[in-house]
């Protein structure tokens, strides 16, 4: 069986309009990001405009200002569906990016979004 792991980068948003530089690395025991979804503590409205740059190893894989709500679902999915595929080297890769927070009026802060990385094929 493929053991699986969930990564977890938290990006915290203290305060309206916050751009935060993410700088983390994947787990070393793992040879592929297979998958990718972002979690907020609110109901995420379609007007949010919150965005997210990312790159593995200074590959880009999203580019400035792209809308997480993309990458964003509700309860009705199945939790292994709700990730946006991806075929990324892991193995303590770089990872790089940005979030901007969408600058919602009826959001409170400070809070936390959760970006979830999908791990596989550990190594022996």
């Amino acid at each position: 069986m493929n053991a699986i792991k969930y990564q977890i980068i938290k990006v915290r948003i203290p305060v309206q309009g916050t751009l935060v530089n993410i700088n983390v690395n994947s787990d070393k025991l793992y040879k592929k990001i297979t998958g990718i979804a972002i979690t907020s503590p609110f109901a995420i409205p379609y007007l949010n405009m919150s965005t997210l740059s990312l790159q593995v190893n200074d590959k880009e894989i999203f580019p400035d200002d792209f809308e997480i709500k993309l990458l964003t679902s509700d309860q009705s999915v199945p939790v292994n569906e709700r990730f946006y595929l991806l075929d990324e080297v892991a193995d303590g890769s770089t990872i790089k990016g940005k979030y901007k927070d969408g600058d919602m009026g009826t959001v409170d802060y400070p809070h936390t979004v959760f970006i979830y990385l999908r791990l596989e094929e550990k190594q022996m």
